[in-house]
């Protein structure tokens, strides 16, 4: 099986990524591949939007100080963006790297 290396000098396999219909939809941080835009991508399932019918919905969101691919609308995967072209959508997921997760707690505890 093919190794990558990936942030923090790790290994990661192509097994270690799943389907993106078994990602938590609760607001957990993921990793996501993100086709034409990579797999360094952090995520999260977040509530609270509205769809183009005012409808309460939810979405795929960039929760972490990166681009989002074009084709997303101020960070956030829509089925369409505003000029109406279709959002790139992630594929795959994993759990964030750990040294991702000790970054983020660093911060908050020095806050």
């Amino acid at each position: 099986m093919a190794e990558k290396n990936v942030k923090g000098g790790k290994t990661a396999t192509e097994a270690d990524w799943r389907p993106i219909e078994t990602a938590p939809c609760d607001g957990t941080p993921i990793q996501a591949r993100i086709p034409g835009h990579g797999e360094d991508n952090i995520i999260a399932w977040m509530d609270g939007f509205l769809d183009e019918h005012e409808r309460p919905c939810c979405s795929w969101v960039m929760v972490e100080d990166q681009e989002p691919p074009k084709s997303w609308t101020d960070g956030v995967c829509w089925e369409a963006n505003e000029d109406e072209t279709a959002s790139v959508q992630p594929t795959h997921w994993r759990p964030r790297p750990e040294s991702a997760v000790a970054s983020t707690t660093q911060e908050t505890s020095d806050a």
